[in-house]
């Protein structure tokens, strides 16, 4: 096992990360902070890092660098983001951190802190044509992703930071100074000469701002899912709010459900960036990500020492039975038995589209609930598949995976349909009985971990569903268990369940 530690210093925000990473790729964040410095404010003349604030940085880079040390960090990265680029004393403030600190500062050209957001996007969420916006606290970065590759970039030299405290943005703002932030945004825009070129699926944003913006929306829609990554909101969502907060002071802000004490001042200016880039692209709707730049950093460290990355869902769901300590060769046989029932009984259930995910993801992770209890473990799956981080599902399919992990002879009775309406629907529910159904059956006669099952042959009636299976010992208990579920298979399909075996050794 390794442990990475990253230090990250932002023209806003200082974030301190730890992960512990094994040899098979898994991972997990085990400490993560953040400190709010602004070293980015109140720079706009002499473009230089204060006596004061360069302190204050030293002082909580040592207090990260002796926690660091103290975990005994494998590796610990310093990385300065592009901002840094632009001021007159970085000479300065490079020698008197690396002399502090005792370790090489890695300072970010604006190409590079590109990347690394494309880097952890690839790896954390589905694109096609995806732009990509990242605001931190005093640059943006904007990107094209289409089919895996980083196709455009632009760096605007403006964030939250300097935009608020160029247009007086913290408290009441003036019309004067709103509109003299609009022009200044369409006027930066523009000079993004391919923004208009392409037909864009969505913008994904990334960043402190875009996650507290994401968190308001939440909010206002009491969204049932405490997840961000993932996380849409349509253009409309996004310009209410940001002709709402326009209109808002500092104390008013802080009275809008969602909204941190720290980011009140600047979301102003975020909205606005984001509103225009969305209103310039034609872009119809937003997803939030996640993951940044931090995670670019642990993917490219974790692909140096373990090897080339696997798929990302493979590796959430590897993540996941790491941490709740799952036998992975149970978990994938029943994974495998589910997949061949699911194609053996086309015809029966229904002809499902995209479905891979959710079958696999729900499978392979049946029995993380035992990780919880053995009683109810099925319900505890739920809480800890939905809450998870699984990488390249979307909300639709994380619940879906949850709700078909958990199924037991009580779940259709029992589904949260109503309560996450906004996400899924009645289609959706049925889905989930068909591929929890067979989860069902598979974890039944795959109860013993030393028993090697396969599906031999089925045949269907108008009245029965007859499956036969080859085994390497005898399955008389498993299959008294299985034919509890006939009642449920008479019931979601009309059709009584016939179950035999015979001993095949290898």
């Amino acid at each position: 096992m390794k442990k990475f530690a990253l230090l990250f210093v932002g023209g806003n925000t200082t974030r301190f990360a730890l992960w512990e990473i094994h040899e098979d790729q898994s991972f997990k964040l085990v400490e993560s902070y953040k400190e709010d410095l602004k070293l980015g404010k109140n720079i706009d003349e002499t473009q230089e890092i204060s006596k004061e604030k360069l302190e204050a940085l030293r002082l909580i880079l040592n207090y990260f660098k002796e926690f660091s040390s103290s975990v005994k960090a494998d590796k610990t990265l310093v990385v300065l983001a592009e901002f840094f680029q632009r001021i007159k004393n970085k000479d300065l403030l490079m020698k008197t951190l690396q002399e502090d600190l005792q370790e090489d500062i890695r300072l970010l050209t604006a190409d590079e802190e590109l990347h690394y957001d494309y880097l952890s996007l690839i790896h954390s969420m589905t694109l096609r044509r995806s732009l990509v916006v990242d605001i931190s606290g005093v640059s943006t970065q904007i990107g094209y992703i289409e089919e895996g590759r980083l196709a455009q970039k632009h760096l605007l030299p403006m964030g939250p930071v300097n935009l608020t405290e160029r247009f007086s943005l913290g408290d009441q703002i003036r019309k004067e100074d709103h509109l003299a932030l609009e022009r200044l945004l369409r006027e930066e825009i523009s000079k993004i000469h391919w923004l208009k070129d392409q037909a864009y699926d969505d913008l994904i944003i990334l960043g402190g701002s875009a996650r507290s913006i994401a968190k308001i929306d939440m909010k206002k829609k009491r969204y049932p899912l405490p997840i961000l990554h993932e996380y849409t909101l349509d253009k409309e969502d996004l310009h209410r709010l940001y002709k709402g907060f326009m209109s808002k002071n500092y104390d008013q802000r802080l009275q809008v459900l969602g909204v941190e004490r720290d980011r009140a001042d600047l979301l102003p200016a975020a909205l606005g960036i984001l509103d225009h880039l969305v209103s310039a692209s034609g872009v119809s709707h937003l997803r939030v990500s996640g993951s940044g730049i931090r995670e670019g950093f642990l993917l490219e460290y974790i692909e140096k020492e373990f090897g080339p990355l696997a798929p990302m869902l493979e590796q959430s769901i590897h993540n996941i039975l790491n941490i709740h300590n799952v036998p992975k060769e149970k978990s994938f046989r029943i994974y495998q038995l589910t997949k061949d029932l699911y194609n053996a009984l086309e015809g029966v259930h229904k002809p499902w589209q995209n479905i891979d995910a959710i079958l696999k993801t729900s499978a392979t992770l049946r029995d993380v609930g035992l990780s919880v209890r053995y009683y109810r473990h099925h319900n505890h799956n739920f809480y800890l598949i939905s809450n998870a981080e699984l990488r390249g599902l979307n909300h639709r399919e994380l619940l879906m995976s949850a709700m078909a992990a958990s199924f037991n002879m009580d779940l259709h009775k029992e589904a949260p349909l109503l309560q996450y309406s906004q996400i899924i629907n009645r289609l959706d529910r049925s889905m989930v009985y068909d591929i929890g159904l067979l989860i069902s059956l598979s974890d039944r006669l795959l109860r013993s971990c030393v028993k090697t099952i396969t599906l031999a042959s089925w045949h269907m009636t108008k009245d029965t569903i007859q499956l036969h299976f080859h085994s390497t010992e005898d399955l008389h208990f498993e299959l008294h268990d299985a034919l509890k579920l006939s009642f449920l298979f008479k019931e979601l399909y009309g059709r009584s369940l016939a179950l035999t075996y015979e001993i095949k050794h290898p």
